[in-house]
């Protein structure tokens, strides 16, 4: 969890007046928010996701009423949190740094800072969700975590991914729809991609790691799968480094941010969800390691992934 207390100390007085407007008017209905008596702007008509010249992080985000992108709806929790699945500036994601929009959410998702978030409700009205923490990005999408009235938020990694994700099928289903067939030509295209080097890439994982889970030492090769660290992203990342021998169930935990790996000791920890379990066996336990140190995992892929499961 994340408290708002402990994030504000880091920032500098103008920053912090600014996000307290977001917290003072969430829930509310409002024209468009005024100037603060510092001058300081809370959002700009010209874009979506505004990033002050004084700051390099971006101040606040807005939902345009019916805009071009394909935003998602929030999804509220019973505790008052929230989850909101916000696109990037320009439509193409191997482009998002070429704008400073993009580039300040990325700064807000490094540094933990929240933004101030609101969404068109009419033509001419928003609302004020509140502030919410840049919990991940993928294909375009920033995954935002909202903070509740109490000022905590679920923080950075999956959740807000995960149940996003979730909240789409819930609502639409998996019933016949022809886009799907249409959505499906660029779906095959991304497995096609996918697969060239996969082959070479669990061959060398299984070979440096001798046919053993580094988790759980299992050497049964029908249940082993050659994980990536960092996922799929391209060629560059089929490389022994950037993956690690796992069981299959382990390799789901892995994926889904309740397994991760302490880049220090190199031990294992997880989840306080999963620790009642029977996984709960792993929690601190070595990470095996390839023989050949040239194989071993890259420590910042490792902390990366760590990272984002917020473990």
């Amino acid at each position: 969890m994340n408290s708002l207390s402990e994030i504000y100390q880091r920032l500098t007085e103008r920053h912090r007046n600014a996000l307290m407007w977001f917290i003072e008017h969430s829930g509310q209905s409002i024209a468009w928010p005024e100037t603060l008596p510092d001058s300081t702007l809370l959002a700009t008509r010209a874009k979506g996701i505004y990033k002050p010249e004084w700051t390099k992080y971006a101040l606040s985000i807005r939902q345009i009423f019916k805009g071009e992108y394909p935003d998602r709806d929030p999804i509220f929790r019973a505790d008052g949190t929230w989850a909101y699945q916000y696109f990037q500036e320009n439509m193409d994601p191997t482009k998002r740094d070429q704008f400073y929009t993009n580039k300040g959410l990325m700064e807000c998702m490094r540094d933990v800072v929240p933004v101030g978030v609101m969404r068109q409700e009419e033509p001419f009205r928003y609302k004020v969700l509140g502030l919410a923490l840049v919990a991940g990005w993928d294909e375009g999408y920033f995954f935002l975590e909202g903070f509740n009235t109490s000022g905590i938020s679920t923080g950075r990694g999956p959740s807000a991914e995960f149940e996003v994700f979730l909240g789409k099928i819930e609502s639409e289903g998996f019933g016949f729809d022809p886009r799907s067939i249409i959505d499906g030509r660029e779906r095959i295209a991304r497995t096609i991609v996918g697969r060239r080097g996969q082959a070479e890439f669990r061959r060398k994982v299984f070979a440096a790691y001798g046919g053993k889970c580094a988790v759980s030492e299992t050497a049964v090769s029908e249940v082993l799968q050659a994980a990536h660290i960092i996922p799929f992203r391209g060629p560059e990342t089929n490389h022994v480094t950037n993956g690690h021998l796992l069981r299959s169930d382990i390799h789901d935990l892995f994926d889904l941010g309740m397994i991760a790996i302490d880049t220090e000791s190199l031990k294992i920890v997880l989840s306080a969800k999963i620790i009642p379990s029977e996984y709960g066996a792993f929690a601190g336990r070595n990470l095996g390691l390839p023989h050949e140190p040239s194989n071993r995992p890259n420590v910042e892929a490792l902390r990366m992934h760590r990272d984002w499961s917020a473990i």
